[in-house]
């Protein structure tokens, strides 16, 4: 019989989810009800003037593109210092919708149901449907590192309406964070999900030793894509490649190095950097800026690591055999490294730090760039900016990161790596707040859906075994003991082998208790008085 929080679980995910988008959308759309389909402030005005630039004259006068009229009079070439992949989303979105209409799909939108869609309106509509999809792929993610079905959807539900996501995708403005968001944790759920253990017929060799599977690589590879597109989309992408580097290099630093980590990682460095210098505006910024040199570099350290590892199986080596072929394998990466950085360093190859990078490690106003210096945005965060970039969440995403210690997987981790770095950024500079916005999220989720699934999901687990008499068949009895074993013998007069048994007869009775009908009705009945007394008021602050 299938476990009823399971079903429960799924449905409270589905349900949470769906409202989550809908909510994220529709509060998205306020503007537009209240304005009309305009476009507001100065940059979404100058990326939808590119945006219909793109549209009448196609990609390739796009790309040579020398305005005018943008920084008069010395004007500015737009193609090749723009990151193009929102003009390239809406105009595509443009084309698909016309199309659609003029194959009679759209007669239920009323928008469209008179004249075709026009580009400006798909502008204005494009931070609402993207802040609902960004929504979607931040519930997926935080179900894949938690497992919780009401952490999921409780993630999303924080996502559709933290501040820090909503000042930039309002409809009608138009930036490129609007579709950056999206792309960021669209790379991060498809990367964990890339790391996901083998399941089903798998031996179980086969999942101990984290053999690559078809998963791995399919997911790995539009782990990739997804990290091209968020290369066109938004200058970020430095920090989205560094934290899937780190993660990676922590996971081997904990001893979790398996070969579907090296596939998946290979795959996504690979796919992403070939798509990342198409992008005119990153060029060779990938193999050459010191900001992205680190993920380079774990790209590289993991074939060597899995030379290693490979040799470890195939010689059938021990811990101190495996410690010494990779030694030898890192005095050969050194080797390497140190040769070609002499080669490179002295003709110039690598970039210095960019600016904005380099305001992130010394003190402010002190970059050398005044465009940097001058906009109070680049200031270290205060506290005042967390409680309103992050509201309510601020207070609770430390008990979720707290919670989510309890459960240590590959995906798991990553939350502790994202959650980490992204507060550490934030606290050198205000505008990337944006970047905690996703992960506060997800921690707010797993404190709320800790508290769901202990107070009711599964409670109701526990209350419909009971009732229906579906409880765990008795274990099998264990075979005496041969009373000549006189080893088996002293092994159970020692001292810890009897804390052991008792530890496990205390634990049992626990998780009996813990699961009695009585105990189960006491949490469900904490979970609506903590919901009665603490959401609902938060609620209704929220609503007006």
């Amino acid at each position: 019989m299938a476990s009823a929080a399971g079903y429960v679980g799924g449905l409270l995910r589905l349900v949470l989810t769906g409202f989550a988008c809908h909510n994220a959308y529709d509060i998205r759309m306020s503007a537009i009800r209240t304005y009309g389909l305009v476009i507001h402030e100065f940059d979404p005005w100058f990326n939808m003037r590119a945006t219909q630039y793109l549209a009448d004259n196609g990609p390739a006068a796009f790309f040579t593109w020398f305005d005018y009229r943008s920084w008069y009079p010395l004007g500015r070439p737009v193609g090749t210092t723009i990151y193009p992949g929102m003009q390239m989303t809406a105009v595509g979105l443009w084309r698909l919708l016309g199309r659609a209409r003029a194959a009679g799909l759209l007669t239920w939108w009323k928008h469209v149901r008179r004249a075709p869609i026009s580009l400006n309106d798909v502008c204005c509509l494009v931070p609402a449907w993207f802040g609902g999809s960004a929504t979607t792929f931040l519930a997926l993610l935080t179900l894949e590192c938690t497992n919780s079905y009401a952490a999921s959807g409780f993630a999303g539900l924080i996502m559709a309406i933290v501040p820090a996501h909503l000042m930039r995708s309002v409809g009608g403005g138009y930036d490129n964070e609007s579709i950056a968001l999206t792309a960021m944790c669209g790379t991060f759920y498809l990367w964990c999900r890339a790391l996901r253990g083998p399941r089903g017929g798998r031996s179980a060799a086969a999942r101990a030793a984290g053999d690559a599977t078809a998963a791995t690589w399919a997911f790995g590879a539009l782990a990739g894509l997804a990290y091209v597109y968020m290369v066109a989309a938004w200058g970020g992408f430095t920090f989205v490649a560094n934290i899937v580097g780190l993660h990676a290099f922590v996971l081997v630093a904990c001893g979790r190095y398996t070969a579907k980590l090296r596939v998946a990682y290979s795959l996504f460095f690979l796919i992403g950097t070939a798509g990342a210098v198409q992008v005119p505006v990153v060029g060779w910024r990938p193999l050459r800026d010191l900001e992205l040199l680190p993920p380079l570099l774990v790209f590289v350290g993991l074939q060597f690591y899995g030379w290693a590892d490979g040799e470890r199986r195939a010689r059938g080596l021990g811990p101190g055999g495996f410690l010494l072929a990779l030694i030898k394998a890192g005095i050969v990466l050194a080797l390497l490294l140190g040769a070609a950085g002499a080669v490179l360093y002295p003709r110039g190859y690598f970039g210095p730090l960019s600016s904005r990078v380099r305001g992130l490690f010394v003190k402010h106003t002190r970059t050398g760039n005044p465009l940097v210096d001058s906009v109070a945005e680049h200031q270290p965060a205060s506290t005042q900016a967390y409680e309103q970039y992050l509201h309510h969440v601020y207070r609770l995403a430390p008990f979720g990161l707290g919670l989510s210690f309890l459960r240590f997987s590959d995906a798991g981790v990553f939350l502790w790596v994202y959650a980490a770095a992204a507060y550490f950024f934030a606290n050198k500079m205000a505008r990337l707040i944006i970047l905690l916005g996703p992960v506060a999220a997800a921690l707010g989720g797993v404190a709320l859906g800790a508290a769901a699934d202990h107070g009711f999901v599964f409670a109701l687990d526990a209350i419909v075994e009971r009732c229906v008499g579906a409880a765990e068949a008795p274990a099998a009895p264990a075979e005496p003991a041969d009373p000549k074993d006189k080893k088996a013998k002293r092994a159970a007069r020692k001292p810890t082998a009897r804390m052991a048994a008792a530890a496990r007869r205390a634990a049992g009775a626990a998780r009996t208790a813990y699961r009695h009908p009585a105990i189960c009705l006491i949490r469900a009945a904490a979970l609506a008085y903590a919901a009665r007394t603490y959401a609902l008021p938060m609620a209704r602050e929220f609503q007006e």
